[in-house]
């Protein structure tokens, strides 16, 4: 941080500062990795670490907030620097959504699978591994959708945004009840 007596204002060194031409090369660089690799990142991690936004969008925020914050507040980081930052943020978002929706095997990476984790009314335990969900995980999520019994669910579905949808049995018959006081020998 700057002592506030040896500041003087100078426009050109607030937008460009000392900087060479290369660091603009380099900071490209750094951008392209930084986000290649934290978008592989949040992918490993699963879809509930993101919640209902996609990984490229928590990335987009935190990036965009990082380059944001720092151009506001430190006097050492030229405007310039940081308006690059941003853009080349901006463009790699565009295109890993464009390159997601044109391309099959970039959209796997970009669009987690949706699994079935309930059809009629048994819990599908061998797509849990794929997401690393667990049964009480499923459970809960089945009790957040108004769920009381197994037996009303005909289909439930894991999304990408680590949400359940869930599709009911019009006259379904109660008897595996998921609520924690009648759950017994189900867990």
């Amino acid at each position: 941080m700057i002592d506030g007596e040896e500041y003087t204002f100078d426009f050109l060194k607030m937008l460009f500062g000392d900087f060479s031409f290369m660091i603009y090369l380099e900071i490209m660089l750094r951008v392209i990795i930084i986000m290649s690799y934290t978008i592989l990142i949040i992918g490993w991690i699963g879809k509930r670490a993101v919640g209902t936004l996609g990984s490229a969008d928590i990335l987009l925020i935190v990036a965009m907030g990082s380059a944001v914050g720092d151009a506001m507040f430190y006097p050492s980081v030229p405007l310039v620097v940081a308006i690059s930052v941003i853009t080349l943020i901006a463009v790699f978002q565009r295109v890993y959504v464009l390159l997601g929706v044109k391309y099959q095997r970039v959209r796997k990476i970009t669009h987690p699978k949706v699994l079935k984790l309930v059809e009629k009314g048994k819990l599908l335990t061998e797509n849990f591994e794929v997401d690393d969900i667990d049964k009480k995980e499923v459970l809960m999520l089945l009790r957040q959708s108004g769920i009381r019994d197994l037996a009303e669910v005909e289909h439930a579905y894991y999304e990408q945004s680590g949400e359940l949808s869930v599709f009911k049995y019009k006259n379904e018959k109660v008897e595996n009840s998921i609520l924690p006081e009648d759950m017994g020998d189900l867990i």
